[in-house]
């Protein structure tokens, strides 16, 4: 399967809480820095959907456009950024292939600096904030990451426009796929 970043509309953000609600709790925990309980994540995703402005998110999907990987960037004078992966896509790249894009978001749109939160044993994000030029530091027995971003060229916003370009190809040839895929699936499903 190849792995392609788009951004998420609005009107998809419900498919965002499915997301989140179909973490394993380690995974959970990893994205949140505690335990989280389902109806916390309700109300937390509620809040998202009802301020999409503030709240970007990029997403990878499967063949069934279910979301297996997203990364938040929560907006203001500065960034945030967060991420999550299902736990059987772990290891497979796309937390970098997500930050990578979220960077580039924020770029274009100059917003240069922000952080990110993450567990000290999350050794995972960690590698992928040094990967992405984002300083480490601990601070009150939590990991932080800052973020200072270059100002955009040229490149950047064009690079942006061929990402979007992607993500929006990707997802109309899994859309135009979807009946065939849930017809096999079904098919499989009937055959055993």
């Amino acid at each position: 399967m190849t792995f392609v970043v788009r951004r998420v509309l609005p009107n998809e953000y419900p498919k965002y809480t499915k997301h989140l609600l179909a973490l394993d709790a380690d995974s959970r925990y990893l994205r949140f820095g505690f335990n989280v309980k389902d109806e916390t994540l309700l109300k937390l995703c509620e809040g998202f959907e009802k301020n999409p402005k503030q709240h970007v998110l990029f997403c990878i999907e499967d063949y069934e456009l279910n979301f297996i990987a997203i990364g938040h960037v929560a907006k203001g004078d500065e960034m945030e950024l967060a991420f999550s992966v299902l736990k059987e896509y772990q290891h497979k790249g796309l937390g970098n292939k997500l930050m990578k894009r979220c960077i580039q978001y924020c770029r274009t749109r100059k917003i240069l600096k922000g952080c990110m939160v993450c567990l000290a044993h999350n050794k995972a994000i960690k590698r992928l904030c040094i990967k992405n030029g984002i300083h480490i530091h601990t601070e009150d027995g939590e990991t932080l990451g800052d973020i200072e971003l270059d100002s955009p060229g040229i490149d950047t916003y064009f690079n942006e426009q061929v990402s979007q370009n992607i993500g929006a190809i990707d997802y109309m040839g899994k859309r135009a796929k979807l009946p065939w895929t849930l017809a096999s699936k079904t098919l499989d499903n009937i055959l055993k």
